[in-house]
């Protein structure tokens, strides 16, 4: 476990690499940055609402703006994330290398993707996009296309089609 001290100003991207064992981590009261509120597992900027890290066992509050960039970078041991409505971006491989992540449900909300979010993600089964979605960064879904169903939208296969790389294009299905 770890708690973040009031006097942290500032944490790196993917500072919490690969600490796949870690399941507790709050942010002392008093921090004017950072705060882990809700009870959530993860460290998010007070500001902004950006989660910028997150583990095996975090709940994303419904407060959350933006999965931030390596926010559950090689998350080894996680199966499942609920994204909540007031997410609007994934950022940049925000979920690169959770290997045990077994399906993911995007909201309506989010309109961005970004590049690398869910490469190496070799156990996803499915992953859901909405209607929403405008922005698909490259390699999204890199190397975790075997197994994968990309589930969209009735009448969005050909939108989504021009989102995707062509190796993706026989995954997408109509939900």
């Amino acid at each position: 476990s770890i708690v973040i001290p009031d006097s942290v100003t500032e944490i790196g991207d993917d500072a919490f690499r690969g600490c796949s064992e870690l399941t507790s981590i709050v942010v002392a009261d008093g921090n004017k940055v950072f705060d882990s509120r809700d009870n959530c597992n993860a460290i998010i900027k007070t500001q902004t609402n950006i989660l910028i890290s997150g583990f095996n066992v975090t709940v994303i509050p419904d407060s959350v703006r933006k999965i931030g960039n390596y926010a559950f970078y090689e998350c080894s041991r996680l199966t499942s994330i609920v994204i909540p409505d007031s997410v609007t971006e994934i950022g940049d491989d925000a979920f690169y290398g959770c290997s045990r992540l077994l399906k993911i449900v995007i909201p309506n909300s989010v309109t961005k993707i970004g590049k690398w979010a869910f490469s190496r993600c070799s156990s996803l089964g499915s992953i859901v996009l909405p209607d929403s979605v405008t922005q698909i960064g490259g390699s999204a879904f890199y190397r975790c296309f075997e197994r994968m169903r990309i589930l969209v939208p009735v009448g969005k296969i050909a939108y989504y089609k021009e989102l995707l790389p062509v190796y993706l294009h026989d995954k997408i299905k109509e939900f």
